[in-house]
């Protein structure tokens, strides 16, 4: 999750499970508040990583302050109403006119490619966030953080069953198979039945130059190199076992999750920086993401039963999402099922190619930068690289562009204004509401920006609701991953008031269960009128 920001995750998003790692000015994500997010989930993945909120990392508007009378006095690391008061507002021209006075010595720092701090993290996920966890983790210095001042909060104890056992490949059997860094890279296992198997493919954001609008090779391999230091581009910080991050849809909870919590689960980390694509090694780093996710399908058809298996569902959140859409047709194609059948759930990573406010193609400048580098747009959908060729395969970064010629059966889970697009695509500076005075509001071409996603999305994705047994769950809400912490929740439910949360319909659809709605669950009505989810104010 966590992408730039948030992450202290990597995600294009909210301190997901911070399955993610602190990334730099990515969508992070796997799954941070958006607030969070900015700290990038990376972007908490794509900025910081992926993880929710708050400005985004790479964003630069020139030097010069707001006018006195503006103050940080409380709000430093955040907005301030009328200014901001963190670490990139020096560089953006909008800091409070006392910041460097107030906030320079602040006694709970950031942490690292993050605007968020200890408190800040733990105050969003107490359950998932811990003092030691964020220190061992993601290299945060808590000692000055209020919450950390005495004993470090710790998460209910969960039940042995939902962990899940770091397995390494071993260096003579996959030799590609590395982290950004080159250490080995592997995945975290959890036994179930030998029949269904969830193969769940993390997120963080990716690895690309902050200066979106002229990215260099320079500037996207000195990200890269920052990115390998820490869990998102190297194991050598792994711990031996998963827990924490198994929430939602990767819970071995019944009442948590009723439609997975028995399968054998799969949880892959993420540390190659390119949504698990590219095979080459360019200036020390490993970008090899198509060796880990191929050895990773060896290893199963090697050591478990899933080529016998009834049902595999190949999922991911946000740059791990973006993956499922990439390489499904591939991974079905090399388990070769004996009589099962692979099925595609990408939670958030529907990403649309947009300019951003400006007219500037930000992001999409910046992913292409990354995959021109590592030369491997050959490991994305294969239809659409016979529908794009040459100067044209860019394009098969982008779902709308080829989602109608993705064979596996696909239920995309994505929020019509998911917060990673808002914040890292249309690099909005504002929040829909205000987002409780975190942000200043969406005001003008802003919001209207911010309204038209609704129907850009429905555009996009329209070849893919039309074909049988794929589907799409949309909310009208601000939200970017939500498998981890909405899968159950009866605030976020397509139409509200209807039954119809994710984990409801995902078991339908796996079932084959149409209830005549044909697996299309679309909020008709635009934010915020869906009011239960859009009262959460989701920066997350």
């Amino acid at each position: 999750w966590l992408k730039c920001a948030i992450q202290p995750s990597r995600a294009r998003a909210r301190p997901a499970p911070l399955v993610a790692a602190m990334v730099t000015c990515n969508r992070v994500l796997v799954a941070v508040p958006v607030t969070l997010f900015a700290a990038g989930w990376w972007h908490f993945a794509r900025q910081g990583q992926e993880a929710t909120s708050g400005p985004s990392a790479d964003r630069n508007r020139g030097v010069g302050l707001f006018e006195a009378g503006d103050s940080c006095a409380g709000s430093c690391g955040t907005w301030a109403s009328t200014c901001w008061c963190n670490d990139e507002c020096t560089s953006r021209g909008n800091c409070c006119s006392d910041y460097e006075d107030v906030c320079s010595k602040h006694a709970c720092p950031a942490c690292p490619n993050s605007t968020y701090n200890c408190d800040d993290w733990i105050r969003w996920d107490p359950s998932k966030y811990t003092c030691d966890a964020l220190q061992r983790d993601f290299n945060c210095d808590c000692r000055g953080c209020s919450r950390c001042s005495g004993p470090s909060p710790s998460p209910s104890p969960s039940p042995h069953d939902n962990v899940a056992k770091l397995r390494l490949f071993r260096e003579a059997e996959y030799p590609q198979a590395r982290c950004l860094d080159g250490s080995m890279a592997g995945y975290y296992y959890r036994e179930g039945p030998a029949n269904k198997y969830l193969i769940f493919l993390e997120g963080g954001g990716w690895c690309y130059d902050s200066n979106c609008a002229s990215p260099t090779k320079a500037g996207t391999l000195k990200d890269c190199t920052a990115r390998s230091r820490t869990s998102l581009g190297s194991s050598g910080r792994w711990s031996s076992e998963q827990d924490s991050y198994l929430t939602g849809m990767l819970s071995a909870d019944f009442s948590k999750n009723p439609v997975f919590h028995n399968w054998t689960l799969v949880y892959v980390p993420y540390c190659d920086g390119a949504s698990f694509s590219g095979d080459k090694e360019v200036g020390g780093l490993h970008f090899r993401g198509r060796s880990i996710l191929r050895s990773l399908i060896q290893e199963l058809l090697t050591s478990t039963s899933v080529r016998g298996a009834e049902q595999v569902v190949l999922s991911g959140r946000s740059a791990g999402a973006s993956a499922v859409y990439y390489h499904a047709d591939s991974v079905a194609e090399q388990l070769a099922l004996t009589s099962g059948r692979l099925f595609a759930l990408p939670d958030a990573g529907f990403f649309l190619n947009l300019p951003d406010k400006d007219g500037i193609n930000c992001w999409p400048s910046q992913m292409k930068g990354l995959f021109d580098i590592i030369g491997n747009y050959g490991d994305l959908n294969a239809g659409c690289l016979k529908r794009f060729k040459n100067s044209q395969r860019w394009k098969c970064l982008y779902p709308e562009n080829y989602v109608d010629l993705i064979e596996t059966p696909l239920f995309a889970l994505h929020s019509y204004y998911d917060s990673s697009e808002t914040m890292y695509t249309l690099r909005l500076d504002c929040c829909p509401g205000g987002c409780g005075g975190r942000q200043p509001k969406c005001m003008g071409k802003e919001l209207q920006l911010f309204e038209e996603m609704k129907d850009k999305h429905t555009k996009a994705w329209a070849a893919l609701v039309r074909k049988n047994g794929s589907g799409i769950w949309s909310p009208s809400c601000i939200a970017h991953t939500m498998a981890w912490g909405k899968w159950t929740d009866s605030s976020w439910e397509v139409p509200a008031g209807s039954g119809n949360t994710m984990a409801a319909v995902v078991g339908r659809w796996l079932a084959g269960d149409d209830d005549g709605l044909h697996f299309v669950y679309q909020d008709e009505v635009a934010w915020p009128k869906n009011r239960p989810c859009a009262g959460d104010v989701a920066w997350k």
